[in-house]
């Protein structure tokens, strides 16, 4: 099913496996590839569904300008032309910010979210300046950003292809709105009207993410934050089985499902895992 007509446009997207399903958002100017190895790990125990953002990727751009409303309305659409009564969703970097919208837009339809290296609204300086950098590009294509952004997220030079092959062919005019939209969205204050169960995923070298992973985590109703020993920012290729572990261990906890043999829940993840409360715990001792 390369292409689904949803909201009013056609939709790239790509549905496999079987079990609970979990939907996949990318940030701007990359496109579903990004979560190439996630996708075909998790699809072993669950139906995942990954899909290029209008104007991303495959996608066309489409009628409409592109903002995170428009986006978290897609993905409720997708569902229905799916016939996905009820999924996760999950959120890389920006692509978490169209995930809490979803949440706080149609409820009924998500059973939880994994943020990964995700935040309600963009506040450091590094971000916010090269976000704004694609948000003002004026070409054809947005090579200029498309190349940094591929570069950073490539864990070899395979996936840089594939990656950069995709951010290329994207729609100038989307990945611009898009990335504007980040930088004028923020859902901080609305936080505590999310009901649903959130899984916060960031690198323990990440120091902007686990600021933001902080702050929702203490603004969320329900919520968990593990910290990836020794990752970055980029999850989704430069530590993409110690995070599908972690993602398919909570989801079988909260689906009441024996998690995968291979280890016994979150706590066996520990040698890859930072819980804030152990660490914050192990540097309270330390200034003692």
């Amino acid at each position: 099913m390369p292409f689904i007509h949803v909201n009013g446009t056609d939709i790239h997207c790509h549905a496999l496996g079987r079990g609970p399903a979990v939907v996949m958002v990318h940030p701007p100017f990359i496109a579903s590839s990004i979560f190439n190895y996630l996708k075909h790990d998790l699809s072993r125990d669950h139906r995942v569904v990954v899909f290029d953002i209008r104007g991303h990727g495959h996608s066309p751009a489409g009628d409409a300008s592109l903002t995170i409303p428009l986006i978290a309305e897609d993905i409720r659409q997708l569902l229905d032309r799916l016939d996905i009564e009820s999924a996760y969703v999950c959120g890389y970097s920006c692509g978490a910010m169209p995930v809490l919208e979803a949440l706080l837009s149609a409820p009924g339809r998500f059973r939880g979210a994994v943020l990964l290296s995700g935040m309600s609204e963009l506040t450091d300086s590094r971000s916010r300046m090269q976000m704004r950098a694609g948000a003002m590009l004026r070409g054809l294509t947005p090579e200029a950003v498309v190349v940094p952004v591929a570069l950073g997220n490539a864990d070899s030079r395979t996936t840089f292809g594939v990656l950069h092959a995709e951010g290329k062919i994207g729609d100038a005019r989307r990945c611009r709105e898009y990335a504007d939209s980040c930088l004028r969205y923020s859902c901080t204050g609305r936080l505590n009207r999310i009901d649903h169960p959130v899984l916060l995923l960031s690198g323990a070298e990440d120091g902007a993410g686990c600021a933001y992973a902080r702050d929702l985590h203490e603004r969320l109703r329900e919520s968990e934050w593990y910290r990836i020993r020794k990752a970055g920012h980029h999850l989704p290729t430069k530590a993409p089985d110690q995070t599908s572990d972690v993602i398919r261990a909570w989801i079988a906890k909260l689906e009441g499902r024996d998690a995968a043999p291979e280890f016994a829940g979150l706590e066996g993840l520990a040698e890859v895992l930072m819980a804030d409360e152990a660490d914050a715990a192990a540097q309270e001792a330390e200034r003692s």
